[in-house]
């Protein structure tokens, strides 16, 4: 495997398991497991963007990136919410991680 779908590999699942630490501390202020999450995912999406960048982006890839900033945009909200951090939708985003 190319280095460089290894470094995929690794953000991915770098990605998930922040998320699980996210939802099993559940925080009710804004703490490190937030903050480690959207790290995580960002890194993961700025690889993609990367490798989409040079290789050109098949429609899959176009689509795993778009669903990518999906639970981006929901963690920022549970982050930063207006009322009780939205679990629920937490929960779902990290079955969307691609």
């Amino acid at each position: 495997m190319p280095a460089r779908e290894d470094r995929m590999v690794v953000l991915h699942e770098q990605a998930l398991e922040a998320m699980d630490r996210l939802l099993a501390k559940r925080p009710q202020k804004e703490g490190h497991a937030f903050s480690e999450a959207t790290r995580c995912l960002c890194a993961l999406r700025d690889e993609l963007i990367r490798r989409q960048s040079e290789a050109g982006a098949s429609s899959g890839e176009r689509e795993r990136l778009e669903r990518l900033n999906a639970v981006i945009s929901v963690l920022v909200g549970g982050h930063f919410p207006l009322g009780s951090i939205p679990w629920d939708e937490i929960e779902k985003a990290r079955a969307w991680i691609p």
